[in-house]
Parts: structure tokens; sequence; C-alpha cells
């Protein structure tokens, strides 16, 4: 199966359907506590390059390009719309109203092939660990079904290796795993499946405090071959 790895800056700082179109599309809602209460935009929507954020009819971040995420806005905790809008156009690709009751960090990430949702929204916990790094896995590609994801030394070989996330269905974020700092080797492969990988960000370097989140989509438009982003939560 191809490979490709979408790396942004944030990796160097590492080492470091929704289908386009007019409507709305609720979204899955999924909470849990974390600090004050703040969202963000990821944007995982193959069919848009870039996103707006728009928060309570008033657009907060343009520009959101195709796997990056928006800065944090800050709510209360009450109700608020909470749209994507295809960029510069005001169109809402996803549109729906959420009760945030709850203090925490969220993120709404719209990507195809979520049922009749089109979104996930799901809690972050971007507060660094004492004296490590944290990283989670956030799988919104289509097409390779169930990934596992190894976090290792560079040259470990994944046939006898545990993964850090052993089975991540799609339209899911693992939770938060922590490491000590230090040189790594992530990879992602099918569930169940090291002799296969599908995404591989060769050596990184994760600093004391470093908070990350692997965001593996589709392509850019859709389809193969899986792609890779590494969003910075914290540090």
């Amino acid at each position: 199966m191809p490979t490709r790895r979408v790396i942004p800056i944030a990796l160097a700082a590492l080492i470091g359907a929704v289908v386009a179109c007019e409507g709305k599309t609720s979204g899955l809602l999924i909470t849990g506590a974390t600090g004050g209460a703040r969202v963000r935009l990821v944007n995982a929507l193959t069919s848009s390059q870039a996103l707006d954020f728009a928060v309570d009819g008033q657009v907060a971040t343009t520009g959101v390009g195709f796997g990056a995420a928006s800065p944090y806005v800050s709510v209360s905790l009450a109700s608020h719309r909470l749209q994507a809008q295809a960029s510069g156009t005001g169109t809402s690709l996803v549109d729906f109203t959420r009760d945030l009751t709850t203090a925490g960090s969220f993120s709404l990430i719209p990507a195809p092939g979520l049922s009749q949702f089109g979104a996930l929204f799901i809690p972050d916990d971007p507060t660094p660990a004492a004296g490590q790094a944290k990283l989670r896995v956030v799988h919104v590609a289509a097409t390779p079904g169930a990934i596992s994801m190894y976090v290792t030394a560079p040259t470990a070989d994944l046939s006898s290796a545990t993964p850090a996330v052993p089975a991540l269905s799609f339209g899911a974020a693992s939770p938060y795993v922590a490491v000590s700092p230090g040189t790594y080797r992530v990879r992602i492969t099918p569930a169940g499946n090291p002799s296969t990988t599908l995404l591989d960000t060769g050596n990184i370097t994760l600093s004391a405090g470093s908070v990350r989140t692997l965001l593996v989509t589709d392509a850019p438009g859709g389809g193969l071959p899986t792609t890779l982003s590494v969003i910075n939560d914290a540090n």
C-alpha cells in the first residue's frame, strides 16, 4: 500500500465525506473534562483545502488548511453554534449547536465518511505532563480500516514491538500516550498487521512538555494515499 507522510512544520518542532456542499450536518459529540472552556477547528475535510471557523455566527479563524488546526477560541459554558465554513464563502459545511456545560478544551474535526454526523467533537488534554511528552492519534481515514500506532526506538522491528495504541477504529481518538523525552519513530499500521506500514514519521525528537495529535486522514481530495498530519497541542 502506498505510504505518504504529510509532515507540517509542527513535526519539525517535534524533532517536531462531508462533501463540499451547501447545507448543514450535525456533529458527533464526545465530551470530557480538562480545564477552561475553549474550542478549536481541525481540518480533516478532504474536499476543502481551507476552512473558516465560526462561533455563534462570527468567524473566529480563517483559512485553516487541510491537516491543520485553528487556535483555540475561548467560550462560556453555555449553548454555542459551531460552524466549519468553506473558506471565504460563508457556506457552512458542518453546522450544529453544542451545549457546553463541562469545562475543557475540545476539537471540532469535520471529515468525510462519518455517517450522518460529519464531524467529531472530542476532548483534548493539552496540559503537559511533568518531565514527559504526550501524543495521541485521531483516525478519520475511511480507507484503511482500524489502525495501530507504534512509538518505538528508531530502529525497532515492529514484529516484536508492542503498539502504544493496539486498535483504533475509524472515527475515534486514542487516549494520550505519555513517553519519556527522546528520539522516537512513530508508525501507523493496519490493526494487528505490523508488517504493513501505512505511515512513518521517521526519527522525531519529543521534548519534555510537548503534546501532539497525530491526525490520520485520507489524501486531500479523498482516497489513497493515507495521510498523516502532526498537530501541536502544546509546546
